[in-house]
């Protein structure tokens, strides 16, 4: 009767595990940057979302973190067609999601014209007449810090990962310059 086990069979299953581990590890620690990178790119949307409805829209909008949940997200100021006389009030847009930060995923800066804002609730307002202030935010997780800046008169915002400056996905094309001015939509 057998009552343990060999050294062979412990060091095929100790390499067998060890093979498995060197496997998984480098996954599970990706997928935080990943999620880190998923979350960065939400709110570089969120911040385009702004810039379009604040220049291009007639109600104002707002960027808000909602201090119960965590979450940024694009509010607008909007009347009630069934109670035209009421004031407008403070909606969240329908048309975009909030963008909640995974766990270990951390916003931990945000700043309006330079300014510090506070961590547990703000709101960074924009005037559909007036001129847009600048919005500087800082994602930090695992092996990432991203930063994003939306100038006051820009469409998207500049994008830094760690310290590289990433392309802009939409860059600007002047079609008359670039001979496209007769080109068929």
């Amino acid at each position: 009767m057998r009552r343990g086990f060999t050294l062979i069979e412990l060091i095929v299953v100790s390499a067998l595990l060890v093979i498995v581990a060197a496997l998984v590890v480098p996954r599970l620690t990706g997928m935080a940057r990943r999620e880190a990178d998923v979350a960065a790119e939400r709110l570089a949307e969120l911040l385009s979302m702004f810039a379009f409805r604040d220049s291009s829209g007639a109600a104002s909008c707002a960027i808000w973190l909602d201090p119960d949940t965590g979450c940024v997200a694009l509010w607008t100021l909007e009347s009630d067609p069934l109670q035209p006389t009421e004031a407008p009030e403070w909606t969240p847009d329908r048309h975009v999601q909030p963008v909640c930060m995974p766990q270990g995923v951390e916003l931990a800066e945000v700043r309006m014209d330079g300014r510090p804002l506070d961590g547990s609730e703000w709101r960074i307002m924009g005037s559909p007449s007036g001129e847009r202030p600048e919005i500087f935010m800082r994602v930090i997780a695992d092996g990432l810090e991203t930063e994003l800046l939306l100038p006051p008169n820009g469409s998207t915002p500049m994008r830094t990962d760690n310290g590289v400056a990433r392309e802009r996905v939409r860059v600007p094309l002047d079609l008359d310059q670039a001979g496209m001015d007769r080109e068929p939509w």
